[in-house]
């Protein structure tokens, strides 16, 4: 739409992987060559993982178009398949018809192919997309196929490509046979502040823009912010600000276009809540021929209903985290603290309801909008509020980590961007019970923090080897648009040394949490 106003000879941000506009830094350099080694020198498997959106398959086409004649390669998008229907399309993409469609006749029609190009000096790829997605069955045949070889060199060569699951996952005790076949392994990372500019400038290059900058450096920064990154979000966010900018006609993207696209396409932190999801509507409704009416007899504007409306809200909101957080911190002064906090909340609730509709206090029975047990820490959610709110109330500076314990309780959320009021929510607290996990073996994994940003995990986990713990990363899909980054200590093999790890980490002040089970500090 906008190609020919701005002198594009097509569009250059496009979201499909197009391996023209593949953007070469020194990681992605590193990801191609580890790819061409690996298959070239016949290694078995190589595994490339990546966060969502930050150009897996384009590294993938950009291979595909770069192998020489005598690599015969099979790209596998379509990974929701068992152990058998892969074969299939293995043998399909390399003119194979079998006689049966059984595995043993398919096995058998691969090898003798393999066998085939081996002596004409070939070599046979497999490369497989998503593979985070294949179930275990499919990888265990994956493993199976390595088992194709002559006593010097693999016979098939498998590129595994897919999010960080699939290295999650092969840290399985199921797939510990598959994981030590992957002989070499690298992985694609959002890029740095700094390169924005050139990859921005490097797509419309590539798309034949020759003019002067489009983007000015504050707009490169939001981009930089907004995207966290990720060079599709990168993609997505230019597209529209250019759309935004050729409606308008100007020539030049703005920082105040890059927010808008940011707010409509609902980027930025995962704990901000807009003042529509934390103001709720005016309990009554009104006629136009009653406003006059009572403004006149009242004295109070209508916009000045709406600001008490707003402040009624944060007060009992306030009210609701005290009370959440007090369970959290001291149980034994719960019951104290929590009686305490409805009864003040009981008393703003009734002045809110007085101020905003003119009509008598609510009954005491109707007011109790929060509900504790002691035991379980449960939570009525009130009206106006969002999970992201409640665990930036509850855990503060821990809201993270609080926004994956509060899915990992709480199954029957489906997205946390829209809860019901007066739904029941659990709000587990930080501390051994909560964080401290038996495993099948015996041993402890105790749970130190959360992060959104892979990079922010992977410092933190490698602050923690430094001390000698044995560190993990576990990606958590929390919502749709949240992809989580669980840290945790792993091979505290009995429960006394898992609580000496607890101690330690408070008395140091190295855990997420800064010294204190309660997020307090």
């Amino acid at each position: 739409m906008y190609n020919s106003y701005f002198g594009f000879s097509e569009s250059p941000f496009s979201v499909t992987p197009d391996p023209r506009f593949f953007y070469t830094n020194p990681v992605y350099q590193e990801a191609y060559a580890t790819l061409r080694y690996g298959i070239e020198a016949k290694k078995g498997f190589i595994m490339v993982t990546g966060e969502v959106g930050t150009g897996k398959t384009t590294l993938l086409r950009k291979l595909m178009h770069n192998l020489e004649g005598t690599i015969h390669s099979v790209f596998i998008f379509n990974t929701y398949l068992n152990f058998t229907e892969l074969l299939q399309v293995i043998l399909s993409d390399l003119d194979l018809a079998p006689k049966e469609p059984n595995r043993v006749t398919l096995l058998q029609e691969l090898n003798d192919y393999l066998i085939t190009q081996l002596k004409q000096s070939h070599i046979v790829a497999v490369l497989v997309d998503e593979a985070q997605n294949l179930s275990d069955e499919a990888l265990e045949g994956l493993r199976l196929l390595s088992n194709l070889e002559t006593d010097q060199e693999k016979l098939i060569q498998i590129v595994l490509m897919g999010q960080p699951e699939l290295q999650a996952r092969l840290d399985r005790p199921s797939l510990r046979q598959l994981k030590q076949r992957v002989a070499l392994q690298c992985r694609l990372v959002p890029l740095k502040d700094e390169e924005v500019g050139p990859y921005i400038d490097f797509r419309l290059r590539a798309a034949g823009y020759k003019g002067k900058d489009l983007f000015h450096r504050d707009v490169l920064q939001q981009i930089a912010f907004y995207s966290d990154g990720i060079p599709r979000l990168m993609n997505i966010i230019c597209d529209n600000a250019l759309l935004c900018a050729y409606a308008r006609s100007q020539k030049i993207i703005s920082a105040t276009m890059i927010k808008e696209v940011a707010r409509d396409l609902r980027l930025g932190s995962e704990v901000q809540v807009t003042e529509a999801e934390i103001t709720p509507p005016v309990p009554v409704a009104e006629t136009e021929s009653e406003r006059p009416i009572r403004k006149a007899a009242n004295d109070v504007p209508h916009q000045n209903l709406r600001r008490l409306e707003r402040v009624g809200v944060a007060t009992f909101l306030t009210i609701l985290a005290l009370v959440a957080v007090a369970s959290l911190i001291d149980p034994r002064n719960f019951l104290t603290t929590a009686g305490r906090g409805l009864e003040v909340a009981k008393h703003n609730l009734n002045q809110w309801v007085l101020l905003v509709t003119h009509q008598e206090a609510v009954p005491e029975k109707a007011n109790a909008e929060v509900k504790f047990e002691r035991k379980e820490q449960r939570v009525i959610i009130p009206h106006g509020s969002s999970i992201y709110k409640i665990a930036t109330d509850a855990y503060r500076a821990n809201a993270v980590l609080g926004i994956d314990l509060i899915k990992e309780f709480n199954p029957q959320i489906k997205n946390l961007n829209r809860v019901s009021a007066g739904k029941e929510l659990v709000l587990p607290r930080l501390t051994p019970e909560t964080l401290l996990r038996k495993q099948p073996d015996g041993s402890y994994n105790f749970i130190v923090a959360s992060f959104r940003s892979q990079t922010q995990a992977g410092e933190y986990a490698g602050r923690l080897s430094n001390r000698g713990y044995q560190a993990t990363i576990t990606p958590r899909r929390i919502s749709d648009d949240l992809l989580l980054h669980r840290v945790e200590i792993n091979g505290l093999k009995t429960l006394e040394e898992a609580n000496q790890t607890w101690l330690t980490g408070l008395r140091n002040e190295w855990l997420a949490f800064a010294g204190h089970p309660d997020g307090s500090r």
